[in-house]
């Protein structure tokens, strides 16, 4: 199948992007062709390049507040896309719906859209664009229900959860373990607790460190890794450095997650804000490790049956702490939950299940 999809920027901000390369190169790998349509480029240009058939780089044909002023931008747009004689269009969100509309007009081609979040688009634009939607794709439950509420057709919404590859997401053995702690300079036999991601008021960091200072660990007894980058001008960065406790240290965004995932012995997503899945809390147990994490929009979808006693509610300061100590000597307790985490997430988050029901939805598309 012929695919073309838009991108705006080809840099790994966050989750979404990561998923995104890793799912479209596996369904490269299984024979779909893709052209791929972005404004920027980033550090994921040379992934995409490695399997898409053609790249184009231009202005943004993104839907905004002015559309008609714009009409020409995405027209051209649309007309450079219909050239490759795509199967499918597939837009990754909901601003990107006027360009697939009209490449849609153009070529027939159905239309996929993935939102990845939800976006209090205008209810005018949702008649005018989402009617023009072949089929959503979402990745929780959760994210069903808020674009059902908010007027999208719930028959055309299927629900796909972010998958991983086991090739990559690795248990790890006890060596590369105490390999990766002598690298960081951490104490080989220290309780390790680790953060990755955003350092926004949103993913709720102030939340865990306050956490952990109120756990009172020594520092040679316990660390606390926070990995990930401010914003540009974001003064709550700054703010959570100076309430950094004892034991905290405070690490770069790294590419690679999986050497840092090794170092840990438990990941916490403090979130206050509803995720739409929660991808770094699957990443966590397809390493093999524990996640602590809020029970907000689409994780307890993830954290479920015996996982469920891993959440705790949000901004609950007290039992966010709890949850972290009672976990401190699971390794020598229960040693066999590293493999009850791995297996959980091969059974319910693969990448394979995943790329294979896309197919499943692209067919439905075409046939719709």
């Amino acid at each position: 199948m012929r695919i073309a999809i838009y991108l705006p920027v080809l840099d790994s901000i966050g989750g979404v992007e990561l998923n995104m390369v890793e799912t479209l190169r596996e369904l490269a790998a299984r024979g779909h062709r893709f052209s791929l349509f972005y404004e920027q480029p980033g550090n994921l240009t040379d992934d995409f390049r490695s399997f898409c058939e053609s790249m184009h780089r231009g202005p943004s044909p993104r839907y905004s507040e002015t559309p008609l002023r714009e009409a020409p931008r995405i027209g051209m747009r649309a007309l450079a896309t219909a050239r490759r004689r795509p199967d499918l269009i597939f837009a990754n969100n909901f601003s990107e719906l006027a360009w697939a509309a009209g490449v849609k007009a153009l070529t027939r081609a159905p239309i996929v859209c993935h939102l990845h979040e939800f976006q209090p688009v205008r209810r005018s634009s949702l008649r005018l664009l989402g009617g023009r939607i072949d089929r959503v794709i979402v990745s929780s439950g959760y994210m069903r229900g808020v674009w059902t509420n908010h007027g999208l057709d719930p028959a055309r919404i299927a629900i796909v959860h972010p998958g991983m590859s086991q090739a990559r997401y690795t248990t790890g053995s006890d060596a590369e373990r105490l390999r990766m702690r002598e690298q960081l300079g951490i104490p080989a036999d220290a309780y390790v607790v680790l953060y990755m991601g955003r350092l926004i008021p949103e993913k709720g960091v102030d939340l865990l460190l306050e956490a952990w200072r109120s756990l009172a660990l020594a520092p040679q007894r316990a660390r606390l890794l926070i990995v990930g980058v401010p914003a540009a001008g974001n003064g709550y960065a700054d703010g959570l450095r100076a309430m950094s406790p004892p034991g905290c240290e405070w690490l770069p965004t790294v590419r690679d997650v999986v050497p840092i995932l090794h170092a840990a012995d438990v990941l916490a997503a403090p979130s206050r804000w509803d995720e739409p899945f929660g991808r770094v809390v699957v990443e966590a147990l397809a390493t093999g490790r524990p996640a602590v994490a809020a029970a907000v929009g689409g994780i307890p979808e993830i954290l479920r049956g015996e996982f469920a006693g891993l959440l705790f509610p949000r901004e609950d300061v007290g039992a966010l702490a709890r949850r972290l100590l009672a976990l401190q000597d699971w390794r020598t307790r229960d040693p066999a939950l590293a493999t009850h985490c791995a297996g959980h997430v091969a059974a319910n988050f693969s990448l394979d299940a995943t790329v294979t029901q896309l197919e499943e939805v692209f067919a439905a598309a075409g046939a719709g």
